[in-house]
């Protein structure tokens, strides 16, 4: 199964304070790991990880080093925008009013006919145009 995978998701595989549905993160990341999922992330997701930690004062350089390095050997498939997908996120973010860098991650689950997995309210409330996005706290359910 191919799953795109919302950045927010991920950072819960480093760091479980004050967050909510780490089981299911945890869980996705344990299907990665076996193989019976693969993950497909666009290029901006890495950044967005990364940056979600060094904005955090808790989190040192070696912190950031060991999160790059995991993110590296979980082995994701990067998808890298081109003309169509970023064709595609920009009529999205237009239409439904988000960000293109929410956008790209429906453009790309949408491109593949994967499931989005997210908990970004904004994403979330797309769902009636694109029934592939996924709630985390409904993963246990797909």
């Amino acid at each position: 199964m191919d799953i795109v995978l919302d950045a927010s998701i991920a950072a819960k595989w480093f760091n479980s304070i004050n967050e909510d549905f780490v089981e299911n993160a945890l869980a996705i990341q344990d299907k990665k790991i076996s193989g019976e999922i693969n993950i497909i992330v666009p290029d901006l997701f890495l950044v967005e990880v990364l940056n979600a930690f060094i904005t955090k004062s808790q989190f040192s350089i070696e912190d950031i080093s060991i999160i790059r390095e995991v993110l590296f050997k979980m082995d994701l498939e990067i998808k890298y925008p081109d003309n169509f997908l970023l064709s595609e996120a920009s009529e999205i973010a237009l239409e439904h009013g988000l960000t293109i860098y929410d956008s790209i991650y429906i453009a790309v689950a949408k491109s593949l006919n994967a499931v989005l997995i997210t908990e970004d309210k904004k994403i979330i409330s797309c769902r009636q145009n694109y029934p592939f996005i996924v709630d985390i706290r409904d993963y246990g359910i797909i």
